[in-house]
């Protein structure tokens, strides 16, 4: 293992400390409670900048972020960012993607989608598709890029079997930037690799992902593609960018879910950031991250698919 500097050292230390890990241990009703409380402290920020126009609309009973560049570009991106399904996006979520609005030159699509605390994943997934739909209105499949962290990234990949088993009634996004993705752990294998990751994550626990399963559908039988993102469609998917820390729970998933994609004719770009924790691209606190966050910006200024 390469040298950690102090002040990745000094991050682990202080989100310990924090007892993050500690809530996705609890079983399924002491997770649920925890997360209403958060949910009724949850306010979508008011954000400013020169170069862009910010606004919150209502959709479908839930709310939308739009970060508008001032100076028209047709490049948009819908980034669904994650939380396990139990919590709205905080605020510093909302300033990083007006961050990479402003890196970039891409709009944002921001949603705050229905969480599983109150609603089943395929509802999740009722409400997802129409925000989609009405971004085909304004731009071409080609020019959307879909963006996700954690749950938004598992929902982000889900999308696309969702529209696959409708029949392609909507235009497929071409690109998808996939940061931790998670599915259920069912199967002994990928359940033993999480209890070895375990012992390295400082912020996820596996038993939230043996559990998960519940939470998602309060007992409802929803389609496989829902709950394990290795049983899903991506034919007409172009490619995904797929990311994980080494030393997090989820990267237990990484080599079946990258195999399915590849299976369907997907090109997949694998980054594998040795020792860092969960989503880490989006959180470059240390400098182990930063390259992350560079290469993260790097494929959102890109116009088309990778031609490497």
């Amino acid at each position: 293992m390469s040298k950690l500097s102090f002040k990745y050292r000094f991050l682990k230390w202080v989100v310990k400390q924090m007892g993050v890990k500690n809530f996705f241990s609890k079983d399924k009703d002491e997770i649920v409670l925890e997360a209403r409380k958060t949910m009724g402290k949850t306010k979508v920020p008011i954000l400013s900048h020169s170069e862009i126009n910010y606004e919150v609309k209502d959709f479908c009973r839930g709310k939308v972020v739009y970060i508008t560049h001032k100076n028209p570009t047709n490049k948009v991106c819908l980034f669904l960012i994650g939380g396990g399904m139990l919590v709205h996006p905080m605020p510093g979520s909302i300033k990083t993607a007006l961050k990479i609005a402003v890196e970039t030159g891409r709009n944002m699509v921001v949603p705050y989608y229905p969480l599983c605390i109150d609603y089943t994943i395929d509802e999740v997934y009722d409400w997802l598709y129409p925000l989609y739909k009405s971004m085909l209105e304004t731009y071409k499949a080609k020019d959307i890029i879909i963006t996700g962290s954690s749950s938004g990234a598992t929902l982000a990949l889900g999308l696309v079997s969702y529209i696959n088993v409708l029949g392609k009634k909507a235009e497929l996004p071409k690109r998808i930037y996939a940061s931790s993705p998670g599915q259920c752990f069912t199967d002994k294998d990928t359940i033993r690799k999480g209890r070895i990751l375990n012992e390295k994550d400082i912020i996820l626990h596996v038993s939230y992902m043996e559990i998960a399963k519940s939470i998602l559908t309060h007992g409802k039988n929803v389609p496989e593609y829902m709950l394990y993102l290795e049983k899903g469609d991506y034919h007409g998917l172009e490619e995904v960018y797929l990311s994980y820390g080494s030393d997090e729970v989820l990267y237990a998933a990484y080599e079946v879910i990258k195999n399915r994609l590849e299976e369907h004719g997907v090109r997949v770009i694998s980054e594998i950031g040795e020792n860092l924790y969960h989503c880490y691209p989006f959180f470059p606190v240390v400098k182990e991250a930063k390259e992350g966050w560079k290469n993260m910006l790097k494929y959102h200024k890109a116009d088309d698919v990778s031609k490497s």
